[in-house]
């Protein structure tokens, strides 16, 4: 008998295959996987375990906490927020927060937190571990952070990300960017995504584990021997600081809190639909999400070069990650944006092939970008065009 439930058209039959290879293995716990083309569902799969302890299998509404694949459905938030004159990309962010004009920020527009060109990729000051979960205090802390580097540069932001949009957001707009997304695309589309989890819909959250160290990677090895060597460098501020971020994954402070750049809650199929509708023309169920000449922002590079956070090159549009020839930040064609998450979960839009594509599961790997296990799910729903 399949470990795999769910939907797949004949032609996409062999993404099944690897979906079921993928559980089967030692890599894998619980996932879910979709994938829409040209407005239609062609595969939508889920299975394996979502909570060991619990003894619970991998249901059709199971949810899991996304990390930075949040930052993906934070950004189609704030475009449309743009869209319907909230605000604009080209505000300065001290117009709508003023403290944050601290320590020479007062240039920085809304669109350089989005092209993580802010330099205030992390806080430098230690923070307690609870201090997570107070809102007010972290955005007071990213305030009063100078920048790492001369503006200009780009370093991926983690964390901090999600307080300097998340604040600017609400300042701008008069509702959290968790409230927005419910209101504007989660509630009218139907769709699991959630930037705040609220306590009953706990019993939908896979457990997230951590899976074993993997050595032999060469980008891997370097970015944590950079976290554990130099814990004052702003490697590891970025992912370390607070502590609690990496520990408190399944607890109900967590999964509560609002963090738009970590910590949003959802499932393979509302991925893989609002990144669909992204790929075909903005539209999902005859719902616009963007409007055409607001896509163009979500494809059109912003930054590439040297990363100093990630140790790598990056390349990022207006709020998106994007693909680009690196076997580990590879995925789809050159005009793909999305964004993978820690430990293996990614969506993202190719609008060359209309296609949407999600994978969450809740067996984290080493891996800051695209996970070798996702990848192998993309080649395979590749081969399936060819």
């Amino acid at each position: 008998m399949s470990i795999v439930n769910g939907y797949v058209t004949p032609e996409f039959h062999s993404v099944k295959e690897a979906f079921e290879q993928l559980l089967m293995s030692e890599e894998e716990k619980g996932a879910s996987l979709a994938v829409v083309q040209k407005g239609e569902v062609v595969v939508d799969l889920w299975g394996g375990i979502a909570n060991e302890d619990e003894q619970q299998g991998w249901q059709q509404d199971t949810i899991a906490n996304a990390f930075s694949c949040t930052k993906g459905i934070a950004t189609i938030c704030v475009l449309r927020a743009v869209e319907q004159g909230l605000f604009s990309l080209n505000d300065l962010i001290c117009d709508h927060w003023p403290e944050f004009r601290q320590e020479g920020k007062a240039h920085l527009r809304i669109s350089d937190i989005l092209s993580h060109k802010t330099g205030v990729s992390a806080i430098n000051e230690m923070i307690q571990a609870d201090s997570l979960y107070d809102w007010d205090y972290m955005c007071a802390a990213v305030a009063e952070q100078a920048p790492w580097w001369p503006y200009g540069d780009h370093g991926y932001a983690p964390l901090t990300f999600g307080w300097m949009i998340g604040e600017v957001f609400h300042r701008a707009a008069g509702v959290t960017l968790g409230e927005y997304l419910q209101k504007e695309l989660s509630i009218p589309l139907s769709l699991d995504c959630f930037i705040g989890t609220p306590e009953s819909e706990f019993h939908r959250c896979a457990k997230i584990e951590r899976g074993r160290a993997v050595k032999g990677d060469p980008m891997v090895d370097n970015l944590f021997k950079e976290i554990m060597t130099n814990p004052t460098g702003v490697t590891s501020k970025a992912f370390a600081n607070p502590s609690s971020a990496q520990r408190g994954t399944n607890s109900k402070r967590w999964r509560e809190m609002e963090l738009p750049s970590a910590n949003g809650h959802t499932n393979a199929r509302s991925l893989a639909a609002l990144y669909g509708g992204l790929a075909d023309g903005g539209v999902l169920n005859d719902y616009q999400l963007l409007k055409p000449e607001t896509l163009n922002l979500c494809w059109s590079e912003t930054v590439q070069g040297f990363d100093p956070v990630l140790n790598t090159e990056t390349r990022f549009s207006n709020g998106f990650m994007m693909s680009q020839e690196s076997r580990l930040a590879k995925f789809g064609g050159k005009r793909s944006f999305g964004h993978p998450g820690a430990g293996g979960s990614i969506g993202f839009a190719d609008p060359d092939q209309q296609l949407g594509f999600g994978f969450i599961h809740n067996l984290m790997g080493p891996y800051i970008l695209v996970d070798p296990r996702a990848n192998k799910l993309i080649d395979a729903v590749y081969d399936c065009l060819k």
